[in-house]
């Protein structure tokens, strides 16, 4: 697994140790139909995720694009939590579009889909 979709943002900047293990809560998310640079009709998906490091809590907001084969389970409730984070590019892997992303819940399968872009919105302390 290669954590190269955060390099460069505002992630890498102020938590330069990040590790996806860090990502333990999906606190909302948004799936919406949009254009994307080519002017093509794609899938979009924004989530709101809590990360814990050492002593503190952020929120970090991320936008997939160009979505596809979304799993979603056992969603509702108070706590949505993420017990095995994982982005993993498929580039290497033969996949059609340049940067193709599987990202799911490895431990709990709570979600689990495929995109071409990853971009980071913002990252908030709480």
């Amino acid at each position: 697994m290669t954590l190269d979709w955060y390099k460069g943002t505002v992630l890498e900047q102020e938590i330069p140790d990040f590790k996806v293990n860090d990502v333990k809560l999906i606190t909302g998310f948004q799936y919406y139909l949009g254009y994307n640079s080519y002017y093509d009709q794609v899938s979009f998906l924004e989530m709101d995720f809590v990360l814990e490091i050492e002593d503190k809590k952020l929120n970090l907001k991320l936008k997939f694009s160009d979505v596809s084969s979304l799993d979603l389970l056992g969603f509702g409730g108070q706590f949505n939590q993420i017990m095995g984070f994982s982005v993993e590019n498929l580039n290497e892997s033969g996949y059609e579009k340049q940067n193709k992303y599987l990202v799911e819940d490895y431990e709990n399968e709570s979600i689990k889909f495929y995109c071409a872009n990853i971009e980071v919105l913002s990252l908030i302390k709480m």
